[in-house]
């Protein structure tokens, strides 16, 4: 019975429930626990990477803006020419197509990242043609894509401490769980001494 017992442990690597019951059930329900922290920090580091793209796509759209709010004031210029006015209103153009797109089709896993943005009819207005080379209109919008940008920042800073707090967790049940684990090194000397004592007495028995 022993030598089964030896048998077992070293091919699960875990205590038997005959050993001990009580520390089994502790140990299952840890294991439990266990798989659910792996499957919500996998969960958390997901939506960290959609809130990352998100602000990665809201940077690029702040430089085209400020790039926008310094071609508006280049223009206000009175020595620039009707010719060089022309050609600052086509990269400002450039720019609020390449800002346009990335806001209609910009996504993450399929899912679009700014879904919904437009609904609200004064963002839409902001983006009219007539109010492209207004300073006030560039400065609300980009006053709005940096206050969004700044949230989504504070989103992700705030899951990562999240993450690494589960991640502490995950590691403190796997250390108390690998103490329900065989030891592989004694349990092997156990059956090797059991096997000889068994041996011994099959030998006691014959001379018997």
């Amino acid at each position: 019975m022993e030598i089964q017992k030896s048998i077992e442990r070293l091919s699960g690597g875990e205590i038997l429930l005959t050993d001990d019951p009580a520390s089994t059930a502790i140990f299952e329900r840890l294991e439990g626990h266990i798989r659910s922290l792996a499957v919500s920090m996998r969960n958390m580091q997901d939506l960290i990477s959609y809130y990352q793209t998100k602000e990665g796509y809201l940077s690029g759209m702040i430089d085209s803006l400020q790039r926008i709010r310094e071609l508006i004031i280049m223009m206000s210029n009175s020595i620039i020419g009707p010719m060089a006015q022309d050609i600052i209103k086509t990269e400002i153009d450039h720019h609020y197509d390449s800002i346009l797109k990335s806001l209609q089709r910009a996504e993450f896993n399929t899912k679009p990242l700014f879904m919904g943005l437009f609904d609200d009819e004064t963002i839409t207005e902001w983006f009219k043609s007539p109010r492209y080379y207004l300073l006030s209109s560039v400065d609300r919008i980009l006053s709005f894509f940096i206050s969004l940008r700044s949230k989504l920042g504070a989103s992700v800073n705030t899951m990562e401490l999240r993450l690494e707090q589960k991640g502490k967790e995950k590691l403190n049940a796997e250390e108390f769980e690998s103490t329900g684990d065989t030891d592989f090194a004694l349990e092997l000397s156990r059956l090797k001494r059991n096997r000889v004592i068994f041996l011994v007495n099959i030998l006691l028995l014959k001379t018997r």
